[in-house]
């Protein structure tokens, strides 16, 4: 969606071929239909000159000059109280390259759009204040990650910026889960705010952080920060407290910490943009013959993303425990089977089992009664069981229940209701989900 017409209108414009683009530019429609008039008064015109022009004719051996008279363009109204500048073609060589551009009286060459002659506006990246000869882009050849460097931290290898413009120093969350590096929270959540506007979120800390910087080591305090470009950033604090200095010309940081000799470290080279060349470009190259080679690059790294990682489960250890310790507590209202009355003990022979499955209920049975979940018992009640194999290869205990739920009294316990359970979470801000764990063996059965 394109908010104003004016939008609508440089956008059609800006989509136009380079010579009628200049000539519609020149005349500032004001809305998008004023510039399609516009555009298609002068394609009509070129084509009706062009093809006047072919039919003319050439005469041999001779350099024939033609000229070109300006191309009338009929009357519009446009926005009131513009400005307009008028551009004139002189008569110029057959053949040459500024074909369909107007002459500038400005500077007395052919081009496009606004004359920046004479306005001390750069060429190079279009910004007022300074020439193309004193452009800093020229001057640092388009440098990028000044002061940037690959370094081990804890043993593993990471990329780090030397940022004097940061506050504070920080340390990537998916490098502190890589690195599996022990984090402390923080007293409060620091609030990180971004040079695009945007505010972060820091809750955790990695203290006394070694970094091995020309062969000497510092510890840092960095702060956990979802950043994706960098794994760590030393911001001002840290190098004020090392009184370090920054050359971006040379990209060298040099040292002078209180507990030992002054060093030096320098950055890795610049980065230089890829070469980029149009469709219709590697469309003739490939035509002619020449090799095209497509790579993707893909990061075969796997995060190992665990349970224990998450902040809110290190901080209620109570609530996520790695095993259940025992038999749930004593309600007020204890679970029960209720059987129809009459009922006789029913005991089915057990299935024929496989000596790997033999050995796995073994092994099974005596987890739980190291747990406390079940006892030796002598009831005349049994039923049998078996065992179903899952996803990981793993087989899970299943018993046969299906003669004792035929004899067994349903009962009517009141189901929730969806409104009852709105208007529960009427509010809330934090919601849980808690699977259910080794089936329903946990229920105190009396």
């Amino acid at each position: 969606m394109i908010a104003t017409e004016a939008a609508r209108a440089d956008k059609f414009v800006r989509g136009l071929r380079l010579d009628i683009q200049g000539l519609v530019r020149a005349f500032r429609p004001a809305t998008h239909a004023d510039a399609l008039r516009l555009a298609v008064d002068l394609s009509l015109q070129e084509r009706a000159n062009s093809s006047k022009t072919a039919g003319r004719g050439s005469t041999s051996g001779q350099k024939r000059k033609a000229e070109q008279q300006p191309v009338p363009v009929p009357q519009q109204n446009f926005r009131s109280g513009g400005e307009f500048r008028r551009f004139q073609q002189k008569p110029f060589e057959a053949g040459e390259s500024a074909r369909g551009k107007p002459l500038c009286t400005t500077c007395g060459k052919h081009h496009l759009g606004r004359c920046l002659f004479g306005t001390r506006t750069c060429f190079k990246c279009r910004q007022e204040g300074h020439t193309a000869d004193r452009c800093p882009l020229r001057l640092t050849g388009n440098a990028q990650n000044q002061g940037a460097g690959t370094l081990p931290v804890l043993g593993h290898y990471a990329l780090v910026l030397f940022d004097s413009g940061s506050s504070h120093s920080f340390i990537s969350s998916a490098f502190v889960l890589h690195a599996r590096l022990e984090v402390e929270p923080l007293h409060h959540v620091l609030s990180v705010s971004t040079p695009s506007g945007e505010c972060m979120l820091s809750k955790e800390k990695v203290k006394a952080c070694q970094i091995e910087i020309a062969g000497h080591v510092i510890e840092v305090t960095l702060l956990a920060l979802d950043m994706l470009d960098f794994d760590v950033i030393l911001g001002i604090d840290w190098l004020a407290a090392n009184h370090a200095s920054i050359d971006c010309s040379r990209k060298v940081v040099t040292f002078n910490p209180p507990s030992m000799a002054s060093f030096k470290f320098k950055g890795e080279g610049s980065r230089s943009l890829p070469l980029v060349i149009s469709a219709i470009r590697a469309s003739k190259l490939l035509s002619q013959g020449t090799w095209g080679m497509l790579a993707s690059v893909v990061d075969t790294r796997e995060v190992d993303v665990s349970l224990s990682s998450e902040p809110v489960v290190r901080d209620y250890p109570d609530v996520f425990p790695e095993e259940l310790p025992g038999l749930p507590p004593h309600r007020e209202v204890e679970f029960a089977i209720e059987l129809e009355p009459g009922t006789v003990p029913i005991s089915r022979a057990p299935y024929r089992m496989a000596p790997a499955e033999l050995k796995e209920l073994k092994v099974q049975l005596q987890e739980l009664l190291d747990k406390g979940f079940i006892r030796p018992s002598v009831s005349p009640w049994g039923a049998p069981v078996l065992f179903v194999k899952k996803k990981d290869g793993s087989m899970r205990l299943c018993i046969d229940y299906r003669e004792l739920n035929k004899v067994t009294v349903k009962n009517r316990y009141p189901l929730p209701r969806i409104d009852d359970l709105f208007d529960q979470l009427q509010g809330a801000t934090v919601f849980s989900k808690i699977d259910l764990r080794s089936e329903y063996h946990h229920l105190r059965l009396l």
